[in-house]
């Protein structure tokens, strides 16, 4: 017996997305993840000064707007051939870990948790499945850590804002490293926060996420996808420091890491809203434009693939291919990485921090040049980050953007490849297709964050809760 089932919109995720599946016999055998709305910022951006480019593309998100500043940042020094200085480098880097920290705490206890806890402490809060198999004791502790999140997870803003000027949206990213100085008070205080979000991290968040894993072992054989990972390089070639987490890397299922090349990049769009002259591009050679009348479309997100294949990015990718994890692929295995990134990336804070030398101003006057292009790619915290751009005539004239979920949620292509998340789905046993649990803990397992692969509402397009047919 076949069933069709329409989650519209899949709840907490950052952004909007819907998750159109078919189940036979109990298993998934086919799946879509669609993107409902429409990103327009590279649009958006051209004919403006390229310094504009940093403060525009962090509203593109709230969730992850440090991420755009750090790689619109890239692009101009790029395109300007500007080196920034090491300390320059370590309090700009500084200020990522800091989002880094703020969104993995956030998504593990308020998006992840509640599909495992019963948070029976908040009214506003109703589960839609019956699975949790926490014993009492331990499902009463996670909840209660649920609600001290709120305040770690605030306090990794707090750091995010002494030396980006507030959160989100900072100020402070900027060609060169920052726009301020670090002052030993500012030093001082960034290691203190950091400290009680250590503790939490070690003491609640990891124990936590392990006691989850055992409950739910079946997870580690569900969610697992093609297997071929990627990373741009996370905190990485450092003159004085080497490399503190990964360089770029990719690997294929069959195969183990190598070198990745950033010209294998593409952008597909068989299956996708938009048109251009040929299905199939570099970023840095077209911005497609808008269809919604293209026939066999059914999102607003790309294809992104490097060398023609999907990859998966994000903290599980970086783990595994920085040598750091070697457990498997699965959406347990999401999970449990994102939770041990998280101390990863204190760790990382705490070594830059002690680099800081108070006082330096890393800043001066920038000259734009007439024409120029530039290319900004770095890991953000969920995963491959690039921004692509040209400047003619001190203006910006070309600007391309490709989110980690452009890549884990991207659409099908004429090649027969399923996106990494809609890939991730197929062969998933289906308990109660009323209730389909399974499907949320997968795809929520990649930390969506749809507002950064798409944005601006479209109308007309009607907003449906869980259906089955």
């Amino acid at each position: 017996m076949s069933k069709r089932i329409i989650i519209n919109p899949l709840t907490r995720i950052s952004g909007f997305m819907e998750i159109d599946v078919l189940v036979e016999n109990h298993k998934v055998v086919d799946a879509k993840t669609k993107g409902n709305l429409f990103r327009g910022f590279e649009q958006m951006l051209v004919g403006r000064s390229p310094f504009d480019a940093v403060y525009f593309t962090q509203r593109i998100c709230g969730i992850c707007s440090s991420a755009h500043s750090m790689a619109s940042s890239l692009a101009l020094e790029d395109a300007l051939k500007v080196v920034p200085s090491e300390q320059g480098r370590y309090l700009r880097d500084i200020i990522h870990c800091c989002e880094f920290l703020q969104n993995h705490i956030r998504h593990f206890y308020q998006y992840t948790v509640p599909d495992f806890v019963k948070i029976e402490q908040n009214p506003l809060f109703q589960s839609d499945h019956e699975d949790f198999r926490l014993p009492q004791s331990i499902n009463d502790r996670i909840s209660k850590h649920f609600f001290d999140s709120l305040g770690i997870s605030r306090s990794a803003h707090q750091m995010l804002a002494v030396l980006g000027g507030k959160a989100p949206h900072n100020h402070g990213v900027f060609i060169g490293g920052i726009t301020t100085q670090a002052t030993a008070e500012k030093v001082v205080h960034l290691d203190s926060l950091l400290d009680k979000i250590i503790v939490f991290i070690d003491e609640k968040m990891i124990p936590d996420v392990y006691d989850i894993a055992h409950y739910y072992p079946d997870y580690f054989r569900l969610g697992g996808g093609y297997g071929n990972l990627m990373t741009y390089g996370s905190f990485n070639h450092y003159q004085d420091l080497g490399t503190l987490y990964v360089d770029p890397l990719i690997s294929k299922i069959d195969s183990g890491p190598e070198p990745f090349d950033e010209n294998k990049i593409q952008e597909k769009i068989d299956y996708s809203w938009y048109k251009a002259n040929e299905n199939s591009y570099k970023p840095e050679e077209v911005v497609a434009e808008p269809d919604m009348d293209k026939t066999k479309a059914y999102s607003w997100v790309k294809a992104a693939r490097y060398d023609n294949l999907p990859f998966e990015v994000g903290p599980l990718a970086r783990l595994i291919l920085s040598g750091e994890y070697d457990n498997g692929i699965s959406a347990m295995d999401r999970t449990i990485a994102r939770a041990l990134e998280t101390k990863k990336i204190a760790q990382i804070m705490k070594t830059l921090l002690k680099q800081i030398i108070p006082g330096v101003d890393v800043q001066k006057k920038w000259e734009l040049p007439e024409s120029a292009s530039g290319r900004g790619l770095v890991d953000t915290t969920r995963g491959a980050l690039g921004h692509w751009l040209k400047i003619h005539e001190k203006k910006i004239s070309f600007y391309q953007i490709i989110t980690p979920s452009t890549w884990d949620f991207s659409t099908r292509d004429n090649n027969g490849y399923r996106g990494p998340a809609e890939e991730a789905l197929i062969g998933t046993p289906i308990e109660n297709p009323d209730k389909p649990a399974e499907i949320g803990r997968i795809l929520r397992s990649f930390d969506p964050c749809m507002s950064c692969a798409t944005h601006v509402y479209s109308p007309g397009k009607q907003v449906k809760t869980i259906k089955v047919f």
